[in-house]
């Protein structure tokens, strides 16, 4: 149960009043405390001396308080959306202290207002107080050293928030102050990569950029999105930079820390968000984001769903939700008010910006480079230039960009700049002593700046960057100054939060609690929960302290007591996984997430300080964690004296624990602080000169003095009763509030025991790891191999006798991917500890990590445990190289403490149990589960007892594997050592392991000879064949083993098929035929499916016969020298795979029993280009449907046989630019076109339809024209010749002998339109001109407008003769032949399979599929044709034709494309008309006798078949080909059918148009007088024509609307059936109107109805209604030319004649 308890000083009795709500943050002044709670009320407690005084909640409205602070007797306290106010600790109102940006001022004059800046946390002083925005910026107001603000001038007090830009593009985390000092924590950065081949890109000046300006929106142009200036971001020098949200490299993917946070017991982090109702809310910057919706006063979002409120789902939300805590919803614009309270700071910083017309901006160029001497500290020189190892590895920060920059645009001013800055520096100098560099990890590249000499001005700008290299940057990082941090991406700074303590920590979501049963998790939520919990330690353990401020009694942690007006990095605190900051008035403590401890002691007494390095040495303890430094006159800062090992509690009996010993007055370094009994630090804060501190057994001391008389102790204080554990404590001033609650004892032992495994990670990782990892990646990146072994700290050593050894390059890269891993694991466990600390479920599996997320963790080892055992396949373990053994010899005395001395006898043994000890760690997970399996009864409910169980099994199952694989790992291990140097080198790698030896397991070829040698080795992934010094190796996965039986001939065989070969192995016994049966099997199967990570693949019993692999052909006829990658079975080639040849060759698709075989795809290069042919292959050919890409671009479409065209298809040759360009559509025979026809001729715009032989027009066929030429006759090698008709564009024909070309070569007879005839002999050609030997005969009669000859079609191709390749092809996939009579069930067989087939085949291509719904089933036959059955019919063979799978579509799609081919284009002749019509007559008689063959109740076409209704409301229909097929064939060739009727009827249109555009400028009275209608049907009851003629004179278009719209949609419909229904329903409507007129009895008379219907007509307005009639006519059933239908269509033809002939001369 939660409690918290208040109490004032050290002594708990002397209580508080406090909140009935949970706490979450304590501000404080002598006399008065103010509390914030979880809820955002505020509450002011007034104290005199001892009593316990009085509690006031102060009225706030809806305003939701996150943090507070006190501040010159006032309150200054921030709310959930980021405003700031203050009030009178005495009271008084509450008034808005607005944080703003400065005032802008453009270079063309325009002003902008400052922006209010939302701030999330507020820390304070004596004279100062800090605010930390949601942007990560520090805005600071006051006065003193404390404000960072890069002046001397600290006396001068700041009225207004001013920013420091220091910090700008840092993520702060958090920030404390003291009396007169700042300390910050801060995101260590990755190293910044650059691209030297991209171009930088200028941007603009920020600071005198203005939206309002125009001018300045032209200057930048479309660069730049300036309504989002939180993109953007600036240099020192004042340069705009773009805040480049960059991908770091795999191993420095740091993340951010939220900006805010709350446990479940309501103990927030010094900057949080937080519930009422205590429940995390770990979806970072909520209240800031404007995306995240509105806020309520419980820090829940009202417009998010119920569900994603709770804390545990709020974390899994925020790992993948991507906002920016520094959006512009960050910064938003002030009001008139705000801006007049900061306009005195806007000014003084204008008039500094101005003072300096050089600089970009000068005060930020002045502060640049006062920054860069200000992380100089007060170490010698000569005793430390170093910097740790592992900085030097992950930070590497480059000056070279901002170097540039000085240089171009500082000039000679920047020597003044930077000498002012100087001065201040020698002043300090000359104090402390002499100056020193030392760096924090984000300072410079390498970690140091180039050595000042001694000839040289250390502080001219010349000297400071004369040796540093000039990198070209990159296009993303444009103007980006690399010495400055850079922000970290807000993606990253959400995935994994650490929740931390109660006044200070830090927050970071923790990886979902979803699932009860950790088998239910998804592979790739397990792979991305794995990448949060790694990504999450790594941050953890990277962060940085940076101090600032008064350092007079050491509070600054630098060494000295050096005051410091800019951030100085702490840097014996980077990188050691620091949490928590606090203050008190003038000491600083630090709280680490491990329990490894380190001493750091003044100056000129420690002798514990390695001043190679600067690194402190390390002591063995497992539970300190806490650092202090500052003033210690009252013993809050422990002992100050070095703590040898001996005073050690573990090692010292005589010495109280309890007792400080002597008190130093000032730790100007931190320095571990010690516990009684080693207790592990959970939580600790500080008030003004003493700490309170809270352990992980909930027990709560006091370190100070609690009187003034009394010494200094570190004392346990008794808070509630005897049961009472805190887990959290709050402090400020003598205010001290705890809250308590309980944890489990196996979470605490399990705390315990990972405290100090982490501890020794994270030594291991410092001084050998990452000193190890540099020289791999060092050595990897070496060209030479001299450079490598030089290089190489952790080198390859031999492995045997024979001197044999791993390729350098190998075992580089297994050591370095094995170090990475480490560090990996380290970050694991990071995570892990922080999880537990942080949560507060009652269910100890969902606290303990392990328990809850057993599958990442495990799959983090798995990964570990196979690196390890590569390692020491290939002696990778061992430590050989003089640099590697300098980093272990450094080792030995670091980890002497740590480490048995029996392991570190050796470098290389050290080296080898320090990588090795994740491995034992994993036995001591499966111990602990065990003992909380055993205590299951005691402890445990069966819930979470089966959750202990199934992590007790994976983690059981990663042990065993792990010994496994080692043991394999030091097998091999010990053959490699035996093998010669060429085995070695030949077939040693990392991942291979030994399966099984000859040597030991007898077995040889069978019948081998008796004088031949040969052995065989058997690893994971090949079986090497020895003979003498010769091997061969086959591959396991192309391998098919089976036991061979006994015989006379062979005794305990075994037979092994492979692509090319066959062997026969003989073993002397069957025990050892099993045991060489199963290796062989095992190896196969681990080839095939792999190992996965660690071995936890379940593998089946035998291997699959299936296989996919990859393979080159060395001995095969075919395949010669190929490459095949696919599948294989038994040693053949099948399924899906990519044959590769090395001329170019490739073929992509299936394979059976090794030829092609299936859809695939064969590229053949040649000189000219590449052919490829794609399609269904058989036996190795290229078989039905398919496409041929010509090398010299041609491309053939259509059906093949033997790869080669055959059957109907369509090849387009050249391009439309290219004198060459055609298009063939037709027959094939064996690569040739043989049958009909169709040849366009693009260029020449001639177009060929007749017969084909040998690739030669051949036999009777037709030319037409662009020029309008027509003829036709008997063709002969591609020759013309013989007798033939020749037809003109004027109406001329011409019949007799014709040439080459359609020139005319002899007798015949020439024909004109008037009558008249030539006969003779003929030669020339019509264009250029004929030569006539003959006689003229004048015309008898008038003259023929058609004048079509007698043998017009003559020659032609009879339409039941064209496209019978298409109808053939259809019946083959019917199962149709020829001759042979087939059963319609047989049909319907075939066609199911057929459909499936093509199905599969799309499935296998992915492409879009045609959904079969049915129409794969047989129908029911009902052996007589009704109605209903019919309708069934129809709308099967509506699916079907619509259907590209089904054969009948196929079809129906290959003779529309022929007809398209044929009929349309830029040479559509009217004298094609014809033809067209009898071929779609022929094709609808050919699809209706394949449908009756699906079908063979549907009449025959000889037949019609009337069908009456079974409802009421149906109409009967009549059954002929033309309804079956018409409503599917004739909308797809409509297109250039109708183009013909109008080319034939263009003539008489034309005339029937002009005619019709003049009626209908006339008004429905004038027009229809003049058709003769009756006034009965127009004219108003009751009125005159002469009444009528005043207002209906000038009316158009009023008369019989419907019918006129209905009739309009005749040219819409597409068969004549649908166009006489339309003819039908405008008679209908003109009926309507007319009984609506004059009744319902009234009785039509064709006198009256024609002139009705012909003003319908009229108005309708159909352009060509003559190619609609005659279109009608030619293709209408005969049975529908009579009846009511008939007459309707034979009235429109006469409207259109009467329109045609009718007389204007009255109508004009």
């Amino acid at each position: 149960m939660v409690a918290t308890y208040g109490w004032r000083g050290g002594d708990p009795r002397n209580m508080l009043i406090v909140p009935t709500e949970t706490v979450i943050r304590v501000a404080a002044s002598q006399e008065t405390t103010v509390f914030v709670t979880a809820g955002g009320r505020l509450y002011i407690g007034q104290y005199n001396g001892q009593e316990r005084g009085s509690l006031k909640q102060i009225e706030l409205g809806s305003r939701c308080v996150r943090d507070a602070t006190v501040y010159r007797g006032q309150v200054v306290f921030v709310t959930d959306a980021g405003e700031v106010f203050t009030r009178d600790l005495k009271g008084g109102d509450v008034r808005p202290l607005p944080v703003l940006e400065p005032k802008k001022t453009c270079t063309h004059g325009q002003e902008e207002k400052g922006r209010k800046v939302r701030v999330r946390a507020v820390a304070a002083g004596y004279d100062h107080i800090l605010f930390l925005s949601a942007q990560d910026e520090i805005w600071v107001q006051g006065r003193g050293p404390a404000l960072g603000l890069f002046t001397n001038k600290t006396e001068n007090e700041i009225t207004n928030p001013a920013r420091v830009d220091f910090f700008k593009g840092r993520r702060v985390m958090q920030i404390e102050a003291g009396a007169y000092f700042t300390v910050a924590l801060v995101e260590a950065l990755p190293p910044v990569h650059h691209d030297p081949a991209a171009e930088s890109d200028t941007l603009p000046d920020f600071d005198s950029y203005v939206r309002s300006c125009e001018q300045c929106r032209r200057e930048t142009g479309d660069r730049v999105l300036f309504e989002d200036a939180d993109e953007f971001d600036k240099c020192p020098l004042g340069l705009a930079v773009r805040k480049e949200y960059f991908t770091p490299d795999r191993r420095s993917d740091l993340l951010s820390p939220a900006p805010s946070s709350v446990n479940m017991d309501g103990r927030s982090s010094r900057n949080s968000v937080f519930h009422e109702d205590g429940e995390s809310s770990d979806y970072v910057a909520d209240e800031l984001d404007p995306t995240s919706g509105e806020v309520s006063c419980d820090g829940t979002s009202l417009n998010t769903p119920v569900e994603l409120r709770t804390g545990i789902e709020l974390k899994d939300m925020a790992r993948t939700h991507r906002q920016s805590v520094g959006s512009d919803f960050e910064v938003v614009e002030c009001t008139d008010d705000e801006t007049e309270m900061g306009g005195e700071t806007r000014r003084r910083k204008s008039s500094l910006a101005g003072s300096s017309s050089l600089f970009l901006n000068a005060d930020a160029a002045r502060q640049f480079i006062s920054r860069q001497l200000s992380w100089m500290t007060t170490t010698s020189v000569e005793q430390g230039e170093c910097i740790m190892e592992n900085e030097k590895i992950n930070n590497k920060y480059h000056i070279d960009s901002a170097t540039e920059l000085i240089k171009e645009n500082v000039a000679s001013a920047a020597n003044s700049a930077a000498s002012l800055v100087a001065t201040g520096v020698r002043t300090v100098s000359d104090k402390v002593g002499q100056l020193s560099r030392h760096f924090s990890s984000s300072e410079c590249a390498d970690g140091e700046l180039h050595d000042l000499t001694p000839d040289s001005d250390p502080f001219s700008l010349d000297a400071f960057y004369a040796k540093t290299p000039k990198t070209k940057m990159s296009k993303s990082d444009s103007y980006e100054c690399n010495s400055l941090p850079r922000r970290l991406s807000d993606e990253l700074c959400r995935k994994k939060t650490h929740m931390r303590t109660a006044s200070g920590g830090l927050s970071f979501p923790k990886v979902g609690k979803d699932g009860v049963l950790t088998l239910e998790k998804r592979p790739e939520q397990v792979a991305k929960n794995t990448v949060l919990i790694i990504d999450g330690g790594r941050h953890i353990l990277n962060t940085e302290v940076w101090a600032w401020g008064s350092a007079n009694k050491g509070q600054l942690g630098l060494g000295d007591l050096s005051h410091r007006s800019t951030p100085t990095s702490v840097v014996t605190l980077n990188h050691m996984g620091v949490t928590k900051l606090v203050c008190g008035s003038h000491h600083t403590a630090a709280l680490t997430i491990d329990g490894q401890v380190y001493i750091w002691e003044p100056k000129d007494t420690s002798d514990e300080v390695d001043h190679a390095t600067m690194e402190p040495k390390s002591l063995k303890s497992s539970y300190w964690k806490v650092f202090v430094w500052g003033d210690n006159s009252a013993g809050q800062g422990g002992p100050s004296t070095p703590i040898e090992k001996s005073s050690l509690p573990n090692k010292s009996a005589n010495k109280s624990p309890s007792k400080l010993g002597n008190v130093s007055s000032s730790i100007v370094s931190p320095r571990r602080l010690e516990l009684p009994d080693g207790g592990l630090v959970r939580d600790l804060a500080s008030g003004d000169n003493y700490l309170i501190v809270v352990s992980i057994d909930g027990l709560t001391y006091y370190v100070g003095k609690l009187r003034e008389e009394e010494k200094a102790t570190v004392k346990q204080i008794a808070v509630g009763d005897a049961t009472t554990r805190c887990r959290s404590v709050l402090c400020q001033c003598d205010s001290v509030v705890c809250t308590s609650d309980e944890m489990h004892p196996q979470v605490i032992t399990f705390l315990k025991t990972e405290t100090e495994y982490l501890s020794l990670l994270k030594c291991v990782n410092q001084h050998v790891v990452k000193p190890f990892l540099s020289t791999c990646v060092l050595g990897n990146n070496s060209k030479s191999s001299s450079s490598i072994s030089h290089k190489d700290a952790c080198a390859s050593s031999s492995v045997g006798g024979s001197g044999a050894s791993v390729d350098n390059s190998q075992v580089l890269q297994t050591k370095q991917e094995l170090l990475e891993a480490y560090l990996d694991v380290t970050h694991a466990v990071a995570s892990s500890l922080s999880d537990m600390l942080d949560d507060q479920a009652a269910d100890v599996t969902a606290v303990i990590p392990i328990i809850r997320q057993v599958e990442e963790h495990k799959s983090i080892y798995q990964k570990y445990v196979n690196l390890v055992c590569d390692a020491i396949a290939i002696s990778g373990l061992t430590v050989s190289s003089k640099e590697a053994n300098i980093v272990m010899e450094k080792c030995q005395s670091v980890l002497a403490n740590l480490i048995p001395e029996d392991k570190r006898k050796t470098n290389t043994e050290l080296f080898a149990y320090l990588i090795l000890r994740p491995l034992h760690h994993i036995h001591e997970y499966v111990e602990f589960l065990l003992s909380m399996k055993n205590d299951a009864d005691n402890y445990y409910s069966p819930f979470t007892l089966d959750k202990i169980k199934i992590a007790h099994s994976h983690w059981k199952q990663l042990s065993n594997i792990a010994q496994k694989n080692q043991a394999e790992a030091e097998v091999t291990k010990a053959y490699w050592e035996t093998c010669s140097p060429k085995m070695v080198e030949a077939l040693a790698n990392p991942s291979r392991r030994l399966l099984r030896d000859s040597r030991t397991s007898p077995i040889n070829v069978h019948n081998a000879g008796r004088f031949s040698s040969h052995s065989f080795v058997l690893l994971t992934d090949v079986l090497v064949h020895i003979q003498y010094s010769n091997f061969t190796t086959y591959n396991l996965n192309i391998m098919w083993v089976e036991p061979v039986p006994n015989s006379s001939s062979i005794q305990n065989g075994i037979f092994i098929t492979l692509p090319e070969d066959y062997l026969t192995l003989a073993c002397p016994t069957s025990s050892d035929k099993s045991q060489w049966m199963y290796a062989l099997q095992e190896g196969i199967k681990r080839s095939v499916y792999g190992t996965g990570e660690a071995g936890l693949v379940v593998m089946p019993r035998t291997p699959p016969l299936v296989r996919n692999a990859s393979y080159t052909f060395t001995k095969s006829t075919q395949y010669k020298d190929a490459t095949y990658n696919g599948q294989w079975f038994f040693g053949k080639l099948h399924g899906e795979g990519i044959m590769t040849w090395p001329d170019g060759r490739q073929y992509e698709g299936q394979f059976r029993q090794n030829v092609y075989h299936g859809p695939g795809q064969l590229e053949v290069p040649s000189p000219g280009g590449v052919t490829v042919y794609e399609g269904t292959w058989k036996n190795g050919k290229l078989e039905g449907k398919g496409i041929i890409r010509y090398a010299n671009k041609d491309v053939y479409i259509g059906y093949l046989h033997e790869s080669q065209p055959h059957g109907h298809g369509e090849i387009k040759k050249g391009r439309f630019s290219s004198q060459a360009a055609s298009i063939y559509t037709g027959e094939w025979s064996c690569g040739v076109k043989q049958g009909y026809g169709v040849l366009d001729e693009i260029v020449k715009g001639e177009k060929y339809m007749g017969m084909w032989q040998n690739n030669n027009r051949h036999g009777p066929g037709m030319v037409v024209t662009m020029n309008g030429v027509y003829y036709e006759g008997n063709f002969y090698q591609n020759k013309l010749t013989g007798y033939g008709l020749m037809m003109f564009e004027d109406k001329t024909y011409y019949e007799g002998e014709l040439g080459i070309g359609g020139s005319f070569a002899g007798k015949g007879s020439l024909h004109y339109p008037s009558g008249d005839t030539i006969e003779g002999t003929f030669t020339g050609n019509w264009e250029d001109g004929i030569k006539i030997n003959g006689m003229l005969q004048k015309g008898v009669g008038s003259p023929d407008d058609e004048n079509i000859p007698k043998s017009f079609g003559k020659f032609s191709v009879s339409a039941d003769q064209k496209w019978m390749a298409i109808v053939r092809q259809c019946k083959d996939q019917l199962g149709i032949s020829t001759g042979i009579e087939v059963s319609t069930a047989k049909v319907w067989e075939i066609l199911a399979t057929r459909l499936e087939t093509e199905k599969q085949a799309a499935l296998r291509h992915s492409a879009q599929l045609d959904v079969l719904d049915g129409i794969d089933r047989i129908p029911e036959r009902k052996g007589e044709l009704t109605y209903r059955y019919f309708m069934e019919i129809h709308f099967y063979l509506g699916k079907a034709f619509g259907s590209r799978l089904h054969p009948l579509g196929q079809l129906l799609q290959l003779l529309v494309d022929a007809f398209r081919a044929t009929y349309g284009g830029v040479v559509a002749h009217p004298r094609l008309l014809p033809y067209a019509v009898q071929e779609v007559r022929s094709f609808t008689s050919r699809l209706y006798q394949l449908v009756r063959v699906l079908f063979p109740d549907l009449p025959r076409e000889d037949e019609n078949v009337l069908l009456e209704p079974d409802m009421e409301d149906q109409e009967e229909i009549v059954v002929t080909p033309a309804f079956v097929i018409h409503p599917w064939l004739l909308p797809h060739v409509y297109s250039p059918l109708s183009t013909l009727y109008v080319l034939h009827h263009q003539p008489k249109d034309e005339e029937y148009w002009r005619r019709l555009l003049k009626w209908n400028k006339q008004p429905d009275t004038a027009l229809m007088t003049f058709l003769g209608v009756d006034v009965k049907f127009w004219l108003p009851e009751g009125a005159t024509i002469m009444e009528c003629s005043r207002t209906l004179g000038m009316v158009k278009d009023q008369h019989f609307t419907e019918a006129i719209e209905t009739l309009q949609m005749l040219s819409t419909s597409f068969s004549p059936r649908d166009k006489l229904k339309l003819i039908h329903r405008t008679f209908q409507q003109v009926s309507k109107a007319v009984m609506n007129k004059l009744g319902n009895d009234y009785l039509w008379s064709m006198d009256d109805l024609f002139p009705v219907f012909q003003y319908v007509v009229v108005r309708s307005r159909i352009q060509h209604l003559g190619a609609e009639i005659q279109l009608v006519d030619d293709l209408l059933d005969p049975h529908m030319q009579h009846g009511e239908l008939g007459i309707m269509f034979t009235t429109l033809r006469a409207c259109y004649y009467q329109i045609q002939n009718e007389k204007l001369n009255h109508m004009v």
